[in-house]
């Protein structure tokens, strides 16, 4: 047999090592961005962007008005002292809104721009009156978005031209203080005109953020030098640790006497959520109780199981099996569900009912239209059974897989509104309250284009919490212990730390990473150890791959795959409010009808099987 001892010792010594390897590669460097910074910088930033689009869209639509207006129009073909009586006269039928300066003037033939009229009286000259265009100046707290128009002269148009300035200021303050209160600090930079936020440090690098809406301006971002480096000396002595523990562990694994292993021992389950023979709503079941019916050969079509009558089966995966169902009523009622039957042979671990009755039992709890909602739980004789809604769609992966084969691109607008509605379906099972009225501090933990769902009528449904981990539950993940899909996971969840909501919002990053370039992400330990955690994420960023992406979206995502978790939004929710930010930016609407009609179009070009055939194969799987 093998020697207790020396797997001890093996066990100890792997553990310890993993445990100085885990911490060492964790640890980074002090000094950066404080925490929460990038995130308000990039909240900062968007809101500063969207006001400046809307100040300039107001300014220039208000000059277009004016250069219409006949008065105008025959103001300008006048002088100073003319125009200047007409409009106090009330000929000139206009008057400057808060804040607002109004110029007219006009050009003679060869000449330089005139000023025939200011409004309000004193109001500042502006030194682009006569050039056409669109412009912005910072003065102090404020920067000035300008709009000069050119006015057709009513009369001598061959002799002179016209124009029209307004120019309105939009005050910077809340953005600068927004940034200062989040640490931030550096300078705004326009034309030579500077306005500081906060104290840079001295010796700080500087990164410069751009505005959309204002190329010309530099914003620029002093960090904070980082300081000290990673424990090299506790990594390589976490990595002998690791190496001598499993040597240990093979030479007590070989030192064996050839007499057989017994037989394993399994403890029947006795978790048992409604009574033998009844299914969770109280409906008798048509078999013993005492026998298990569940078994390939006696779930095809037309099999009964509970109140529930078997359409097809949907698909397996390593704890249960998933079929296509529906429940008969009075007056020909019937609805259609998808029915989870857990593996007869993990019915005899208590740890695997745990796990199984956990996941229902946690997604039971959250209500949201972006979540695939439980409908029942029971046990028929021996065999434990999940009712969940059916989707009629098709899980997102595929889709995924289908358009980049065929280089169909996921249209901007309809991956930003799958990635939002992922977002709002994970805040709320993020949120959900436990019977205990407390918070359940859930984390779904293998976020992936698999584990969502997209229906034919345009609905993006999260599915799969069979290894969701909340503060209470049945059963706990062993320390060291990892469960996911390692190309999707956080790094510190892919070392077995303990996770939080961080841990989702980087998986969600990757998925969208990969709905909106269509390329895949695959960051597992292997790219962590070979690649390191400078520059972590080590993507190209999404606008390189793709030019139509709007480039917000770089930081947004990449940020969100940080290496380390206080770099990333803090939550979904913070996520999904700068990804509607970039899409009010852009101008981009996706409804659930606009998702339906892509779903269809993308439904009837898969490779395989009709797609009647394909919608059916969305199912649940764990």
């Amino acid at each position: 047999m093998a020697k207790p001892g020396l797997l001890a010792i093996g066990a100890v010594l792997a553990a310890a090592g993993g445990a100085a390897l885990g911490f060492g590669l964790t640890r980074e460097p002090t000094g950066g961005l404080p925490a929460g910074a990038s995130e308000a910088m990039a909240s900062a930033v968007a809101q500063l962007d969207g006001d400046v689009k809307a100040a300039r869209a107001t300014v220039k639509e208000r000059a277009a008005n004016l250069a219409s207006l006949q008065t105008v129009q025959a103001a300008v073909s006048t002088d100073a002292a003319t125009a200047k009586d007409g409009f106090e006269r009330g000929e000139l039928k206009f008057s400057p809104q808060a804040g607002e300066v109004i110029e007219l003037g006009q050009t003679k033939q060869g000449g330089k721009p005139e000023t025939l009229l200011i409004q309000p009286d004193g109001g500042m000259h502006s030194q682009h009156a006569g050039t056409v265009g669109s412009f912005a100046e910072l003065m102090g707290d404020k920067l000035v978005i300008t709009e000069v128009v050119s006015v057709t002269p009513k009369e001598g148009a061959d002799k002179q031209t016209g124009h029209v300035t307004v120019s309105r200021p939009l005050d910077l303050k809340p953005a600068i203080d927004r940034l200062a209160s989040a640490g931030v600090a550096g300078t705004i930079d326009l034309g030579g005109q500077k306005r500081t936020i906060g104290a840079p440090a001295a010796n700080a690098t500087v990164q410069n953020v751009a505005v959309p809406s204002l190329p010309d301006v530099k914003l620029a971002v002093a960090v904070p030098p980082k300081t000290g480096g990673k424990p090299m000396a506790l990594i390589a002595g976490g990595g002998i640790g690791i190496a001598l523990g499993f040597v240990v562990l093979v030479l007590g694994l070989v030192r064996k006497t050839q007499a057989p292993a017994p037989m394993p021992t399994f403890a029947t389950a006795t978790t048992q959520m409604s009574n033998p023979g009844m299914v969770a709503a109280g409906t008798p079941s048509p078999v013993d109780a005492g026998s298990s019916l569940v078994a390939p050969t006696n779930l095809g079509p037309g099999a009964l199981l509970g109140r529930w009558e078997i359409i097809k089966r949907l698909g397996s995966g390593g704890m249960a099996d998933v079929y296509l169902a529906r429940s008969r009523g009075e007056a020909g009622f019937e609805k259609t569900v998808a029915v989870k039957v857990m593996h007869p042979h993990l019915a005899r671990m208590p740890r695997a009912v745990d796990h199984f009755l956990d996941e229902a039992k946690l997604a039971a709890r959250i209500h949201h239209p972006n979540v695939v909602a439980i409908l029942d739980l029971g046990k028929i004789g021996n065999d434990y059974v999940i009712v969940m809604e059916y989707v009629d769609g098709v899980d997102l992966e595929r889709l995924l897989a289908s358009a980049r084969a065929a280089q169909r691109p996921v249209p901007v607008d309809i991956g930003l509104g799958i990635l939002c509605r992922i977002c709002d379906g994970l805040n709320a099972a993020h949120k959900t309250i436990g019977a205990d009225g407390q918070p359940m501090n859930l984390v779904h933990r293998d976020v992936k284009a698999a584990n969502v769902l997209v229906s034919r009528q345009g609905g993006v449904k999260v599915v799969d919490f069979g290894i969701a981990k909340a503060a209470q539950q049945s059963h706990n993940t062993i320390a060291g212990e990892t469960k996911g899909t390692p190309s999707m996971m956080a790094p510190e969840q892919r070392i077995g730390e303990v996770v939080d909501v961080r841990a989702d919002v980087y998986s969600v990053a990757a998925v969208g990473y990969e709905i909106l370039t269509g390329h895949g992400v695959n960051l597992d330990l292997a790219a962590l150890a070979h690649l390191g955690t400078d520059n972590w994420p080590h993507l190209p960023p999404p606008s390189s791959l793709r030019p139509q992406l709007p480039f917000e979206l770089d930081n947004l995502l990449l940020r969100a795959m940080s290496y380390t978790r206080d770099n990333r939004p803090a939550d979904c929710a913070v996520f999904e409010a700068t990804c509607e930010q970039i899409m009010k930016m852009h101008g981009l609407t996706a409804s659930d009808k606009d998702i339906a009609r892509w779903v269809s179009s993308e439904l009837a070009l898969l490779p395989s099987g009709t797609p009647e055939e394909t919608a059916q194969t969305a199912g649940p799987l764990t």
